[in-house]
């Protein structure tokens, strides 16, 4: 969506521009960074599937050659070695997984090979993203009340849960709160899946109060729980991951 968002702001500048030479060029340009932008989403879609893999076995006691078989099963080419499995995608590039024992999820993702002097680099830490997590409800009326009045809703327009529930962990969490991102890939209505936030009641640790950007408070029971929830924003990105050093 966002690449069709950028081809779209480039072709109707294009059109502002009489048809000229420079014009021609221009229309060249756009096209380049449209089909530079769409290759680079498309080759995250392959990462982003393996790690959704991933996430979704466990096995204590699985060996590297185990891993191996596994994820050739499910169509990836992979190579076991002494400790560690490779995974090369189709565009070329290589990631390395290493069995992770009792931690959740089937295996750990690397960008660099274990045997590199420098050690691994993990991207995704494995504690770090929760899965189907439900949070318990509160009723207290003190903390809704303070709560509903920290902020005016709506905190951003309708479809940018991404950037207001951003904005409402980091108010929340100034006034000394504790918050949980929750987050739902598939939500109705939603291109993108859709983000809000939970907050914990100082008094009653464990209770939590759902809060949309949008709407603000939610009571309704869909809002405490989510496919995946998570601490720190930075996390979104490893719902679709980001390969890069951290």
């Amino acid at each position: 969506m966002r690449v069709q968002r950028i081809f779209n702001i480039l072709i109707i500048d294009n059109r502002r521009i009489k048809d000229t030479r420079g014009h021609l060029v221009l229309r060249a340009v756009c096209a380049i960074v449209a089909v530079a932008l769409l290759v680079s989403c498309c080759c995250g879609t392959e990462e982003n599937d393996l790690w959704l893999l991933l996430s979704s076995y466990e096995d204590l006691g699985i060996t590297a050659k185990d891993l191996a078989f596994f994820m050739e099963t499910h169509g990836y080419n992979a190579e076991p070695h002494d400790t560690y499995v490779t995974v090369k995608f189709s565009s070329g590039k290589e990631v390395y997984l290493t069995p992770n024992g009792a931690s959740p999820g089937l295996a750990d993702l690397w960008i660099t090979p274990p045997t590199q002097p420098s050690g691994p680099v993990r991207v995704i830490p494995t504690e770090a993203i929760k899965k189907n997590l439900t949070f318990g409800k509160d009723t207290n009326p003190d903390f809704i009340k303070a709560v509903t009045r920290t902020l005016i809703f709506p905190v951003a327009p309708l479809g940018m849960c991404f950037e207001g529930s951003n904005k409402v962990a980091k108010t929340y969490s100034s006034f000394g709160y504790n918050i949980s991102y929750m987050y739902d890939p598939s939500a109705g209505g939603y291109t993108q899946g859709h983000l809000w936030v939970s907050v914990e009641d100082k008094d009653r640790l464990g209770k939590w109060l759902a809060v949309d950007s949008y709407y603000g408070v939610m009571t309704d029971d869909v809002y405490y729980t989510a496919p995946y929830s998570f601490d720190d924003i930075k996390y979104l990105d490893s719902i679709n991951p980001s390969w890069k050093l951290s």
